[in-house]
């Protein structure tokens, strides 16, 4: 009896599929009158559109895992110079900074500075007057943050997370929902907004819970600040939340 190494093989179908093959190792003799050729010519379009069709599910599957490799969400870490591992990598490590607190107009959010700027030659402002914004380095401006981290300046970490698609930061909660990772958690910080001169708009940011200061930053230069957010109960619900007690934050991928 003849048979198919290979059902893609359409001489062998041909020659085997259907049929009987009489005589000996010597002499074999196929009996065409026993072939249905339009049945043949059926199974070899079935198979060509079987073949088709996971030709197509191999190349979708294979996109999708491309597109899933090339996924990648980004988030800063503030108060440290590492990013968390375990499916994170490090784009670079800087400090903060951010517009002065005591500026009207001043930029809201805080930025990670790289270690190694570029300039471009010649761009430099000669005169105090005109329309610019400024940029200043970060201090923690409280011993909240960590034990005698007052005044020390704020380091930071732009992290890339290889194999989630969104980032999310969670004020006031150290956990994550169970389907996201957590990536850190800490407390929540601000520019301030409680008087001492500090009248600039601020946005609300994630401190590692196990901040670390730069070396050799522990003038009191103010610049940006980082202090921390209590909860005021009025129009803040209390319960859950509670008068004057400082809020946690967590930083989420998925």
């Amino acid at each position: 009896m003849c048979q198919s190494k290979s059902i893609v093989n359409i001489c062998l179908i041909l020659s085997c599929v259907i049929v009987t093959c009489y005589g000996n190792t010597k002499s074999k003799r196929l009996l065409v009158d026993d072939i249905d050729i339009q049945q043949l010519v059926n199974d070899v379009d079935t198979l060509k559109q079987t073949v088709q069709g996971q030709q197509n599910q191999i190349q979708s599957l294979l996109s999708l895992l491309s597109a899933k490799e090339a996924a990648g969400a980004i988030y800063t870490r503030w108060g440290r110079k590492d990013c968390t591992g375990n499916g994170t990598e490090l784009v670079y490590e800087g400090f903060a900074g951010g517009g002065p607190f005591a500026q009207d107009g001043a930029a809201v959010n805080y930025v990670c500075l790289p270690h190694d700027p570029d300039f471009y030659n010649g761009d430099v402002s000669m005169s105090p007057y005109g329309h610019m914004s400024t940029m200043y380095g970060a201090e923690y401006e409280d011993n909240y943050f960590g034990p005698n981290m007052f005044q020390k300046d704020v380091p930071c970490a732009v992290c890339r997370v290889t194999k989630a698609s969104s980032i999310m930061m969670i004020p006031g909660k150290s956990e994550c929902p169970w389907t996201w990772k957590r990536e850190y958690y800490g407390r929540l910080a601000a520019g301030g907004d409680d008087g001492h001169g500090i009248v600039a708009a601020s946005e609300y940011v994630c401190v590692d819970y196990s901040p670390i200061a730069l070396e050799g930053g522990q003038a009191n230069e103010d610049g940006k600040l980082f202090v921390p957010v209590k909860a005021v109960c009025g129009t803040l619900r209390c319960p859950p939340y509670k008068n004057n007690a400082f809020l946690t934050c967590a930083v989420c991928s998925k």
